[in-house]
C-alpha cells in the first residue's frame, strides 16, 4: 500500500541522514587529524542528502509535518479548514506532477548523453537526478491519498494552534 511505501521511504531518508553524518565526520577526521582528505565523502554526502530529502517529503506530508500556516488555518471553521487543506493539497499535487514530469525528462536526457558529474568521482548524473522524479512522484501520490482521506472524513485538517 501507499502508506507502507511512504513509511519505508521515510525510514530510508532517516537512515541516509545518519549515513551523511558518518561520512562527514569521517571526512573531517581524515582531513584535519590525518591530513588525508577523501575524494568521495563530499560527493556521496550530497548524493545522500538529495535522495533523503526527496524520499522524505512524502513521509512529511503523510504525517502533516510540512510547513503550514496553522495560526491562520487554525482560526477557520471545520468546513473552511477542509477547503483550505484540499486547496493546499491540489497546489502541492500540481507542482509535484510538473516536477515529476520535468525531472523524468532530465533523467532521460542524462542517460541518453551519458552525462557524469564534474567531480573526481564522475558519478553518472542520472543517479542523482532520479531522486527528483521518484520523490516528487511519491509526493504526488501522497497528495492524492491525503485528499481522499480528507474527503472521506478519515483525516482531519490541522486543528487550531494555541500560541
Amino acid at each position: 500500500t501507499n502508506h507502507a511505501v511512504v513509511t519505508l521511504c521515510g525510514r530510508l531518508a532517516a537512515a541516509l541522514f545518519v549515513v551523511i553524518a558518518v561520512m562527514i565526520t569521517y571526512e573531517v577526521i581524515a582531513r584535519y587529524l590525518f591530513l588525508s582528505p577523501t575524494i568521495w565523502a563530499g560527493d556521496l554526502a550530497l548524493l545522500c542528502q538529495i535522495w533523503a530529502s526527496c524520499l522524505g517529503v512524502s513521509w512529511l506530508l503523510q504525517h502533516q509535518a510540512l510547513i503550514r500556516i496553522d495560526m491562520l488555518i487554525g482560526r477557520f471553521g471545520p468546513r473552511l479548514r477542509i477547503i483550505a487543506e484540499l486547496w493546499s493539497l491540489l497546489v502541492i499535487a500540481l507542482f509535484s506532477a510538473w516536477v515529476t514530469w520535468y525531472g523524468a525528462q532530465i533523467v532521460i536526457d542524462a542517460i541518453a548523453i551519458n552525462s557524469a558529474s564534474a567531480s573526481m568521482l564522475g558519478l553518472p548524473m542520472w543517479i542523482t537526478q532520479s531522486a527528483i522524479p521518484l520523490g516528487f512522484g511519491l509526493l504526488f501520490i501522497q497528495c492524492l491519498t491525503e485528499a481522499a482521506l480528507v474527503l472521506t472524513g478519515h483525516l482531519q485538517p490541522a486543528e487550531e494552534v494555541h500560541v
